[in-house]
């Protein structure tokens, strides 16, 4: 980096899944670790939309990015907590179990429950570079 900071990753993959907040459709998401200077982005039916201000388009209540047709929806929760945890480099691999969408909006507001299952994200493990 620029700025002479070490840049950070995930440990290990952090997989998790269930009825997203809006629309309740139900997904799957994979956060992999990155490599140094990749950044942070999402994988969706293998197109890849960096999490960048140049992809966001406007939504109504919520953050979108958008790049060859396939929108994201509501990114601004997960970037947070990857930015307040120092995550630099990841990829969201999101995947829906409608293979036609074109659209999915983010699964990221609830921490884990009491019987082991994963329905929202919680970031712990890192690794420097």
């Amino acid at each position: 980096m620029e700025n002479g900071k070490l840049q950070q990753t995930l440990a290990g993959c952090i997989k998790l899944s269930g009825k997203t907040g809006q629309s309740g459709k139900v997904s799957k998401v994979k956060i992999w670790p990155g490599f140094t200077g990749q950044g942070r982005y999402f994988e969706f039916h293998s197109n890849l939309i960096p999490a960048s201000i140049d992809f966001v388009r406007e939504s109504l209540l919520c953050t979108s990015l958008c790049k060859d047709g396939y929108k994201i929806r509501t990114v601004e929760h997960l970037l947070s907590a990857l930015e307040a945890k120092g995550i630099d480099n990841c990829r969201i691999q999101i995947q829906s179990l409608d293979s036609e969408d074109t659209e999915v909006e983010g699964l990221w507001d609830v921490e884990n429950d009491n019987d082991g299952q994963q329905e929202g994200c919680v970031l712990r493990v890192i690794s420097q570079f």
